[in-house]
């Protein structure tokens, strides 16, 4: 049964599962939690511009984030990203109070903007849609390819050799966050430096990777704090939107495809657990459960003492 037709079958009905999507009083809003495919609406890092539509913990969570422009160290130009990849220069300041969002100049190594392509600069908000722009920051990633134990730390597309294993703990990353890329895909990168424990980077060096799992263990330990130790009991919804998924720990999130589920699994959607929308998009899509879908998932257990 689509949730849409269930809503419109009873007032009753309807305010009984609005209140179950929501722990936050302040989000109890006339939301239908309609099929959605996962993925559709906007990646968290990149809605940063404040609506009058938008909810209050919505309007929170927003206002956390910047929209990121970039100036390369010693250089007194600032560039806008568009989401073609070209780097627009800013020459108005009025750019900075057409959207309602936070900015975020980041300063980057010298040379750093030169992989984007020139665009127009920026000398007028007229037609401007912040849309067309990229406002996450772009953050770099720790690779290897399989079977070799060298491992690069890779920003704007460029590789750097990561020299000795001490340099993780220099810099305080984790080989659980080394991701695993083809030969070809290690190749097609150009070569910088190599890194060691004396490297003074020239630019914020935020891992990719890293931010996941820290958002997942935010997560986890307020699942664990309520004594959710069976993956069916960790039901989340991002906050203003309707999509519900049980997490597992496994790091993945698993979509509830509609109420025929629901009642199939016998979850409880009362007890739905609301959370950013960074924390969810920290975890990998699995499968989608459905009426059909086999309960094994649902009915692991949790080791919240150790997880």
């Amino acid at each position: 049964m689509h949730l849409k037709t269930f809503f419109t079958k009873s007032a009753a009905a309807f305010m009984t599962l609005a209140l179950s999507l929501s722990l936050v009083p302040g989000s109890l809003h006339a939301e239908e939690p309609a099929l959605i495919d996962a993925g559709t609406a906007v990646s968290a890092d990149e809605d940063v511009v404040v609506s009058s539509s938008d909810e209050p913990l919505e309007r929170q969570a927003k206002l956390k984030r910047a929209w990121v422009v970039y100036r390369e160290k010693d250089d007194s130009h600032i560039y806008a990203i568009t989401k073609d990849k070209q780097k627009r220069e800013i020459q108005t300041l009025s750019f900075f109070t057409a959207f309602n969002a936070n900015y975020h100049v980041l300063v980057v190594a010298p040379g750093r903007l030169s992989s984007f392509t020139a665009g127009d600069p920026i000398t007028s908000t007229d037609g401007l849609k912040a849309e067309d722009f990229h406002k996450a920051p772009f953050r770099c990633r720790l690779v290897k390819v399989a079977g070799n134990s060298a491992v690069y730390l890779v920003c704007f597309g460029k590789k750097r050799l990561v020299i000795r294993e001490g340099v993780f703990h220099r810099f305080g990353w984790e080989f659980r966050d080394v991701e695993t890329v083809t030969q070809a895909e290690l190749d097609a990168m150009a070569t910088e430096t190599d890194v060691d424990e004396t490297t003074v980077f020239e630019e914020e060096i935020a891992v990719e990777k890293s931010a996941q799992r820290q958002l997942r263990n935010q997560l986890k330990e307020r699942l664990n704090l309520r004594g959710k130790a069976k993956v069916r009991d960790r039901l989340v919804k991002a906050i203003g939107r309707p999509e519900v998924y049980v997490i597992t720990p496994d790091g993945k999130r698993h979509h509830i495809k509609d109420l025929t589920a629901v009642r199939k699994h016998n979850l409880n959607l009362k007890d739905v657990t609301e959370v950013t929308i960074d924390e969810l998009e920290a975890y990998e899509e699995g499968s989608e459960i459905s009426s059909t879908s086999s309960a094994t998932i649902l009915n692991q257990n949790v080791n919240i003492s150790t997880e």
